[in-house]
């Protein structure tokens, strides 16, 4: 199976923009079947935090955050999240090869949501760079612009640059989300809850 993105990564930016597509399926004729893979190792920063000042979220440990956002995940089916280690990333063509400890998935779209610790992913397509964002020293981001590394490679939350807040990843996994929408439907796409 070919995924039509696959995100790399399962902290705030990761689960922002995999909500986001996941949910325009059901919204969209264009949106329709499309299929979605995130990809995990559980390091995830939310693991070891206490989050109290994020709106909207009643003060929560990060292990339970990332229990609500998985069970949050299942309410659309077109998003997979599998427990995987990425080794490497290949272009061949227009699909991603991505090699995987146990398995090896292929995508057109790729969301790296890896945060700012390291980027030891195998990927001739991306530029590590010191973090000069970061409020800690030997953080790293990854090249970009506009989130954009090259063709189909985005890259989202901490890896990209932004503050290291839980708001500020989830809002910029979303941003990754509408631009991948608007590139699909030709326009600016949004995705909204509305009344039932």
């Amino acid at each position: 199976m070919i995924y039509d993105v696959v995100i790399i990564g399962a902290g705030a930016a990761g689960f922002g923009s995999a909500l986001t597509l996941a949910s325009a399926n059901d919204k969209f004729d264009w949106a329709k079947n499309k299929k979605y893979l995130m990809l995990d190792n559980n390091k995830s920063d939310l693991n070891a935090g206490r989050y109290i000042n994020v709106a909207g979220i009643e003060a929560i440990n990060g292990v339970d955050l990332l229990n609500n956002l998985k069970t949050q995940l299942k309410i659309y089916p077109a998003c997979e999240l599998k427990d995987e280690k990425v080794l490497s990333i290949k272009r061949v063509g227009d699909i991603f090869s991505i090699i995987c400890e146990n398995s090896v998935y292929e995508a057109k779209t790729l969301i790296l949501a890896t945060g700012m610790h390291s980027f030891d992913i195998e990927f001739d397509e991306v530029e590590v760079k010191d973090n000069i964002f970061a409020p800690k020293p030997n953080k790293i981001l990854l090249a970009n612009e506009n989130n954009k590394i090259s063709n189909e490679v985005y890259v989202a939350g901490l890896a990209s640059g932004v503050p290291s807040m839980f708001a500020c990843a989830s809002g910029d996994g979303t941003k990754v989300a509408c631009d991948i929408l608007k590139s699909w439907c030709g326009k600016v796409a949004i995705v909204h809850d509305v009344k039932a």
